[in-house]
């Protein structure tokens, strides 16, 4: 699927913040870890430097800025980056930082999902740079150019639908979307030379992960998903997000685990009849504390298990 691309914005992140009740639902989801701005207003948090650090082979892992971790590929010729920082100013850093590395020119864009702190940066994009993403991270992007046709030049320029292989100047690159999870359009990027995948946003350790209902993600869909990452190239040692350090085969078969155990344990108590209130007790979040646009996990697995009553 190819998309024309219109002309460049001076400043996306700035446009879409004043559409923000359009962007809520397509660009502009807010990072796990809180707002995080690209300046230092009074009572804000300022951004860490940028930092690059080698993961393994041509692989590179992309901390600081705003937004989540980036990842680039050094290839022959050129680079390929996965995913796009909160910011322009953010995105603009990191290419700096990148070609102090590797100083050849970015050729494509590979987004893992729509959250803003993914692909708000995209307007910092030099001309000439392919964006590829998702069937359903582009039709999540969408609502918020069908109000502001001119954002169209940040949309993906290609997608795909379930799977798609590609050739980076020699580094084989596999794509899948598993089903719906943290979001509907995930995509996981497979190196299996390398033995790495980069996950986006479907492997937090430490905390429980998102998942975002307004995009049709799913407690059971990440479930399948994370075991459907693991199943499929079993090869792969190293799991890189968009919010955690690098994680084993063994991290992420933990992390799946935790989330069985958190969804039978909610099970028993629906069957002992407890309210979610009491649920959410259960698990030491306070009565009412779910704001609507983000339910927490615990409330996600009872609204999930109760519509398969």
């Amino acid at each position: 699927m190819k998309i024309a691309r219109g002309t460049k914005l001076s400043n996306f992140y700035l446009i879409l913040q004043g559409a923000v009740l359009i962007i809520s639902t397509a660009f502009l989801v807010l990072p796990a870890s809180g707002v995080i701005t690209s300046s230092n207003p009074a009572g804000q948090q300022t951004n860490p430097p940028i930092t690059i650090n080698k993961v393994r082979d041509n692989i590179y892992m992309i901390k600081g800025g705003s937004g989540a971790n980036c990842y680039f590929l050094a290839g022959k010729k050129t680079n390929l980056l996965i995913d796009a920082k909160m910011s322009p100013e953010s995105l603009k850093d990191m290419l700096a930082e990148i070609q102090k590395i590797s100083a050849k020119p970015l050729s494509l864009v590979i987004l893992t999902h729509s959250d803003g702190d993914h692909v708000n940066g995209l307007s910092g994009l030099p001309g000439g740079v392919k964006i590829l993403a998702h069937k359903k991270t582009y039709e999540e992007m969408l609502p918020a150019v069908e109000q502001r046709p001119e954002l169209k030049d940040f949309l993906p320029s290609e997608t795909y639908e379930g799977g798609k292989n590609l050739d980076f100047e020699g580094t084989k690159l596999e794509l899948r979307n598993f089903g719906p999870a943290h979001t509907s359009g995930d995509t996981v990027i497979f190196i299996p030379e390398s033995k790495v995948a980069i996950a986006g946003d479907l492997v937090f350790i430490g905390r429980d992960p998102l998942i975002h209902k307004q995009k049709n993600g799913s407690f059971f869909g990440l479930i399948k998903t994370l075991e459907s990452m693991l199943a499929y190239k079993p090869e792969i040692e190293l799991f890189l997000s968009g919010h955690a350090d690098p994680a084993s085969r063994q991290d992420v078969a933990e992390l799946v685990n935790s989330l069985k155990e958190k969804e039978a344990r909610v099970r028993e108590m629906i069957q002992q009849k407890k309210t979610l209130e009491e649920i959410r007790a259960a698990f030491g979040l306070e009565p009412g504390s779910a704001p609507s646009r983000r339910p927490s996990l615990i409330d996600i697995i009872y609204q999930e298990i109760m519509e398969q009553k």
